[in-house]
Order: structure tokens, then C-alpha cells, then sequence
């Protein structure tokens, strides 16, 4: 049974991108979502020592999905439930993996942080919107506030380097995955892929949604949560 759930937000943002999820659930459960303050896998595993896993619903959403996809294939824990939202294999493009970033716009974002952060934060911030979410706008730009430009340059480090797909056979349990069918940060062809290597899995994709489904869509995409955190325990 579901005791807690913990959200993981992504780069560029804190904890305040889930209040329309903590505002949903906070009643009924005990609620977690920890400012990330290192964008580094150990920091995850050591924060994650303090729960029962198999007690929590776990939702990792854009960086923040990618550490807890590495974190969980790499210990094997049991969890109670696990929720990936706009995360992806691997970030920036390969020549086996095309539909990634370009590795010179991350390079280039990276660049940029030195002389002007919060133009690059801004910037983000925009990109995440789909055509059609342009009413968010007000909203998602104040939830961009990123920290210092240390921390934002060593998540886009991850993002440039880190590659989980030979992760996926280890992967523990079987996510649903939620996906904006209109994300140009983690494009649709990324959640199929997970879909597609990650057995029992399931995929919801948002129609119209960017990559902040759980702001621009939060009405469906709490729905979902509300299905796993509802459903019966196995005997």
C-alpha cells in the first residue's frame, strides 16, 4: 500500500513545479519533494535511504527521472510504484539514438550559464511549452529559478554524458510512463523507447502537452497517479 509519495523535479526547477500534485495528495499521503541540490546519482541513493520504497510512489520527472532511473537499476530496490514523466534513455542525440538534443545546444546552453543564467533559464522555460500552452507562460517562467550556475551546468554535464540504456534490463519494477506528445525537449520517440525496453511498462501520452504535463495537463496526469496509488496491493 502506498504510504508516500516522493516527487523529483528536473533541471532548471525546484519543488514548487509539483504543488498542483502536492495540493492533489497531501491529505491522504505523506508527500516529499526534496530541492535537489546536486545533480548526482549518490545524493539520490542517499536520500532515498530514508523511506521504504516499497511503501512510496516514486515520480521522477525530466533529470530528475534519468537520476532515479540510474539510482533504482543500479540497487534493484523494490518500490511501491514508479512514475517517469518527459525522462528519457539517454538526453542528447546518438548516431544509434537520434531523437535526443543536439549535443552543441547543450554545449551551448552550458556555455551561455557563465554570462547570463537566467536568460538561458528563460529560454528553457519556453522551450518546454507546446504550441497552444501559451496561457502557462506567466506561470512556468517563475518556476525556473534554477540555483547557482555550478548546479546548473553540472546537470547539463549528465545530460551531455550520461547514457542509461544499458541500464534498462536491471530496471526494477515496471514504470508507467507519462509523455507529452508535444514535448520538444524530450520528444515522444523517447518515452516509446522506454516503453519498448522496459517489460510490463505502460504509456500514457498527453495529447497537446510539452514536457510539463503535470502542470499544463495536471488535472489528467494527477488522474493517472490517482490509478496506481488506488489499486490493490499484490498478494
Amino acid at each position: 500500500m502506498i504510504k508516500t509519495i516522493i516527487f523529483l523535479h528536473g533541471w532548471g526547477a525546484d519543488a514548487a513545479v509539483w504543488q498542483k500534485q502536492t495540493q492533489a495528495f497531501q491529505a491522504r499521503f505523506e508527500v516529499q519533494a526534496p530541492a535537489i541540490s546536486t545533480w548526482d546519482p549518490a545524493w539520490l541513493e542517499e536520500y532515498l535511504k530514508k523511506f521504504s520504497l516499497a511503501d512510496c510512489l516514486l515520480v521522477g520527472w525530466s533529470l530528475g527521472g534519468m537520476l532515479l532511473l540510474e539510482v533504482l537499476a543500479r540497487q534493484s530496490a523494490a518500490v511501491g510504484g514508479l512514475v517517469l514523466a518527459g525522462a528519457a534513455p539517454v538526453f542528447c542525440s546518438q548516431a544509434d539514438h537520434p531523437w535526443g538534443q543536439p549535443p552543441a545546444a547543450v554545449r551551448a546552453m552550458r556555455r551561455a550559464l557563465k554570462s547570463n543564467p537566467k536568460k538561458v533559464l528563460q529560454d528553457f522555460a519556453g522551450s518546454c511549452l507546446a504550441p497552444g500552452e501559451e496561457a502557462f507562460q506567466g506561470e512556468t517562467a517563475a518556476l525556473f529559478s534554477g540555483g547557482n550556475a555550478a548546479d546548473l551546468a553540472t546537470g547539463l554535464d549528465y545530460l551531455l554524458n550520461q547514457d542509461l540504456r544499458p541500464l534498462l534490463p536491471h530496471f526494477p519494477a515496471p514504470p508507467v510512463i507519462i509523455q507529452g506528445s508535444q514535448d520538444r525537449i524530450v520528444p515522444p520517440e523517447q518515452g516509446r523507447f522506454l516503453h519498448e525496453h522496459l517489460p510490463g511498462s505502460s504509456l500514457h501520452l498527453l495529447k497537446g502537452a510539452g514536457h510539463l504535463p503535470f502542470w499544463t495537463k495536471a488535472e489528467r496526469f494527477n488522474e493517472i497517479l490517482e490509478k496506481i496509488v488506488d489499486r490493490e496491493p499484490e498478494s
